[in-house]
């Protein structure tokens, strides 16, 4: 009898194989998740969707809203005609869409909803009407005032919900 092990299979090979059939699967998986995230407007044009939320990230971030603010309706009238004065897109306040109205659109790729320290009542909803806009366009949640902990809970609701994807601001009043 021969001590050559030719004549065996070569499991090492096979592993291998297994290996990176689950690794590739995994990826495949993973970037089907990711996929089924995006917007119409991501998937249609997302080049287009990433120019206006880098324009508007910058943007949004020097805003400092008016202090004569004090409804909602107050501070999402202020941030729109400060975007719309800042910005060269296209800027719908209230538009109606399948999904609902959105408090902010932006160049048809991204929706902004607006929200004063909300309680959980009004966190459930607004995460739901975000859920819905983010079929559409990429969506933003601004808060205003609202406190640290109150935008973890959000954020981490988000997570659960498998909807990390909706970025939150968060604007504290001074005083």
């Amino acid at each position: 009898m021969s001590d050559d092990n030719s004549d065996k299979p070569n499991l090492k090979h096979l592993a291998w194989a297994g290996g990176i059939g689950a690794t590739l699967g995994a990826l495949w998986v993973n970037n089907s998740i990711a996929e089924s995230k995006k917007s119409r407007a991501e998937k249609d044009n997302p080049d287009w969707v990433n120019e206006v939320c880098e324009e508007i990230d910058g943007i949004l971030d020097q805003w400092e809203p008016d202090e004569d603010c004090e409804t909602e309706e107050d501070y999402t009238n202020d941030l729109f005609e400060y975007l719309d004065s800042s910005s060269q897109y296209r800027m719908e306040l209230w538009p109606k869409s399948p999904e609902g109205i959105p408090d902010i659109l932006i160049g048809d790729a991204l929706a902004l909803e607006l929200k004063i320290n909300p309680n959980k009542s009004e966190r459930d909803r607004c995460i739901g009407q975000c859920a819905g806009y983010s079929r559409l366009w990429a969506t933003w949640i601004v808060l205003i005032d609202a406190t640290d902990n109150r935008v973890g809970r959000l954020e981490n609701l988000l997570a659960d919900k498998g909807l990390e994807h909706i970025a939150v601001w968060n604007f504290p009043l001074e005083g």
